[in-house]
């Protein structure tokens, strides 16, 4: 028990270390305290619940933190993004899918039909100069967040979390990988939760119209982080001749590891988008969960 609960200990501290590189322009303790308290909740026995088990209630604390975390620090946490960077992310993110996650059924023919419709609509704007109006803009933004938290769900250990399981034998993992988990948990949980807050559905006890101002809240503020700089058909050339080039020559060929790969165009739009603060920030956020395969 005492070595689960030091793992445990790790992986909170990944958390807490995500957290603090995501906020550390907004000290805001207010809100700090208001998502630590919140995630104090988890503890709670569930009402149907005959066996308690305080392990598996850490997890569902730390959930709760990271829910709350993204709804209060979203100024802090959503990225600027632009056509460039939508289209490297759609290109990783194709090989990352038919690398790692696809397999030769229905299921996942029916996702790769579907995620071609949003790839071919980024490659659209892409090449053809048409300014954008809040629909698109929302549109293209989802997609981006659905980009990130697939390729971070492609690589995540899940089996790391059977630490929060009394039942189930631990996971031959250490110290650093556990942290590492828990910082990939948080950004993942984290991103989940704007996916989830698109959905304009009222909470328990809520109404329609308080609902429906936390959504345009939310989609008004991803709305402007949408740099409306047009990249030139040379520059959209350049970026599908030479990554698109050589994520098909990897995937064929093996020349490296796919999580190096993979990764290291994470890295990409930070040189496609020079002088966007934000955006940097998100992406070595990114990069930095994902810096090992873990």
């Amino acid at each position: 028990m005492h070595e689960r609960l030091n793992l445990i200990l790790y992986f909170g501290l990944g958390v807490i270390a995500q957290a603090v590189f995501l906020i550390r322009n907004d000290w805001n303790w207010g809100k700090l305290l208001a998502c630590l308290g919140i995630g104090v909740f988890g503890m709670l026995p569930g009402k149907h619940e005959s066996n308690y088990e305080p392990i598996f209630h850490i997890l569902m604390s730390l959930s709760f933190f990271a829910f709350m975390f993204a709804l209060f620090f979203k100024e802090d946490i959503l990225p600027v993004i632009n056509e460039k960077t939508l289209l490297s992310y759609s290109l990783t993110f194709w090989y990352a899918y038919l690398a790692i996650f696809y397999k030769p059924t229905l299921f996942h023919n029916i996702l790769l039909f579907l995620f071609l419709i949003p790839t071919g609509a980024t490659l659209c704007i892409a090449l053809i100069k048409y300014k954008l109006n809040f629909f698109w803009k929302l549109f293209f933004y989802s997609w981006f967040l659905i980009i990130v938290v697939s390729i971070g769900l492609f690589q995540f250990s899940y089996h790391h979390l059977t630490i929060f399981f009394v039942s189930s034998r631990l996971p031959w993992v250490g110290t650093v990988d556990c942290m590492l988990t828990g910082m990939a948990f948080l950004y993942l949980v984290v991103n989940a939760t704007y996916i989830f807050e698109l959905i304009p559905i009222p909470g328990k006890n809520q109404s329609w119209e308080s609902r429906m101002q936390e959504w345009h809240d939310l989609t008004s503020l991803m709305t402007q982080r949408c740099n409306d700089e047009e990249p030139s058909i040379v520059q959209i050339m350049l970026l599908l001749s030479i990554q698109g080039t050589w994520l098909a020559l990897n995937y064929y060929y093996h020349f490296l590891p796919r999580a190096i790969v993979i990764n290291s165009l994470i890295l990409l739009p930070v040189a496609l988008s020079m002088g966007t603060n934000t955006t940097k920030q998100a992406l070595q956020s990114f990069t930095q969960i994902l810096s090992k395969d873990i």
